[in-house]
């Protein structure tokens, strides 16, 4: 069953742009692929550049669109893109995509901006029996 995890960040030093930076560096050591699943293409393209200058030390592979026949580590995505084998979902859209399942793990960013659409995630996922883990940064 897939994990579920909400990272509260509304009372913490961290940024919500931030902590997916840190968030996607971490599950590519993991060697897992990642979805980031954004609610516009503006923050998609904010992230974009976020994830180029990121780590001073390291490169964080991603792309806004998948090349045929290649698998970009993260994919940042406005628009629900559930090809390729991916093991982590990053939902920052106001809405659960249909395919969350096929993902070993989601991760749910609460934030100041968007405490109503994570409560209704909340309730979504616990009405249909997910574990759900909860992390206060």
């Amino acid at each position: 069953m897939t994990r579920i995890d909400f990272y509260d960040i509304s009372q913490s030093h961290h940024t919500t742009d931030g902590l997916v930076c840190k968030l996607c560096h971490k599950a590519l050591q993991g060697k897992q692929n990642v979805l980031l699943l954004t609610a516009n293409q503006n923050q998609s393209n904010r992230l974009d550049r976020m994830l180029w200058t990121s780590e001073d030390e390291s490169f964080l592979p991603h792309d806004q669109q998948e090349q045929e026949g290649l698998l970009t580590p993260i994919l940042i995505n406005h628009q629900a893109d559930p090809r390729g084998e991916r093991q982590l979902l990053i939902n920052l859209s106001n809405e659960i995509p249909q395919f969350f399942a096929q993902f070993e793990r989601v991760i749910e960013l609460v934030a100041d901006d968007n405490k109503q659409h994570a409560r209704s995630h909340y309730s979504f996922y616990k009405d249909r029996g997910y574990e759900l883990n909860h992390h206060k940064l």
